[in-house]
């Protein structure tokens, strides 16, 4: 009784890895190319890039709309926190240009102060040359008497150094001119790196209480059907922020795994015979229109042996969206010879 126990035992361990390499075993070119897939979800996030206020809802989850057809009443108003916002950052930025403002002024006294210290020092010295080369004119003059003879060179040495301090004396004029009138232009024109700024956020204040109130309809982009309402009525909403989901009701493209030691036998323009699984009947022709890049784990609902983790390329096939699939159907992906081509 016993022996008759351990050899069921062998023989069902025996049946189980027979079958695991049937199922898992590389797959030969003429073996079969099958897989599972799921219909995709084509949901619609609605969302506006500025904040809103839910006025009315009037439809619930799960409802079927037509194209067209009025989903929400939103209305756009001025948000107080942002307009408080905009009102401190701008004080901030006055504050910020005021005491550039003064450095400005401060640099401006400093440049002055310097100009006029550094002329004063340079017009001292052409005063003391100038008087050097009158003493030395007046000696020359004093040796004409005696000698009738007076060296010109004599007085070249301190006409050169005059010539040089009175050059030196129109450039540092001229440089700090420059310095000089250029700060109080900037003074004039108010030029500061933060009137930009303000006048940006003067501009944005006044267009946000210019917008008093603005009634704003959401309607239908499709046929199709309402999925999640991520919001309630008088409820203030901020910008990008999901107001509600919306379905298309049937999926025209198909996401399968082919497992991969089938990747290169699956190529873009190939037919596909796509069929539920829960009603046979329900079959569409197909068309693959994309491959994944890479490698991936399949998913554990579309393995042959969802214990077993397996891997492969992603396949997008696509059908008619006329078609009785629903949202993430699973369905079986069958190779055909001669497709037909999805409008």
């Amino acid at each position: 009784m016993i022996a008759v126990k351990v050899n069921l035992f062998y023989i069902s361990v025996l049946l189980l890895g027979i079958g695991l390499f049937t199922v898992l075993r590389p797959r030969l070119p003429g073996s079969d190319l099958s897989f599972y897939g799921f219909a995709e979800s084509n949901e619609t996030e609605i969302n506006y890039n500025y904040p809103v206020v839910v006025d009315r809802i009037l439809i619930t989850p799960g409802q079927s709309v037509k194209a067209g057809d009025t989903l929400m009443l939103l209305s756009r108003r001025p948000s107080e926190a942002s307009m408080e916002d905009q009102t401190f950052r701008m004080a901030e930025l006055k504050a910020e240009e005021t005491i550039w403002r003064q450095k400005k002024k401060q640099q401006l006294a400093e440049l002055e102060l310097d100009r006029d210290q550094r002329a004063q020092a340079l017009a001292l010295k052409i005063r003391q040359k100038e008087e050097e080369l009158k003493r030395l004119q007046k000696i020359a003059d004093n040796l004409v008497e005696a000698t009738s003879t007076v060296p010109q060179e004599a007085f070249q040495p301190i006409q050169e150094e005059l010539a040089e301090l009175e050059e030196e004396q129109r450039s540092l004029a001229k440089n700090y001119d420059l310095q000089i009138v250029g700060i109080r232009e900037e003074l004039r024109l108010g030029d500061s790196p933060y009137r930009e700024q303000i006048k940006r956020l003067t501009a944005e204040q006044a267009f946000e209480a210019s917008q008093k109130e603005q009634r704003i309809v959401v309607r239908a982009p499709n046929n199709g059907l309402i999925g999640n309402i991520s919001c309630k009525e008088e409820e203030h909403i901020p910008a990008y922020t999901t107001l509600l989901s919306f379905y298309e009701p049937h999926s025209g493209i198909i996401k399968g795994y082919v497992h991969e030691d089938l990747t290169l036998r699956v190529k873009i323009g190939d037919a596909f015979r796509v069929a539920s699984l829960k009603e046979e009947s329900i079959q569409y022709s197909g068309k693959v229109i994309g491959l994944g890049s890479r490698i991936v784990e399949i998913p554990t609902r579309l393995r042959k042996l969802p214990e077993i983790k397996t891997y492969g390329r992603e396949v997008l096939v696509a059908i008619s969206k006329d078609n009785q699939f629903l949202q993430k159907e699973k369905v079986s992906l069958n190779p055909i010879s001669s497709p037909t081509v999805p409008e």
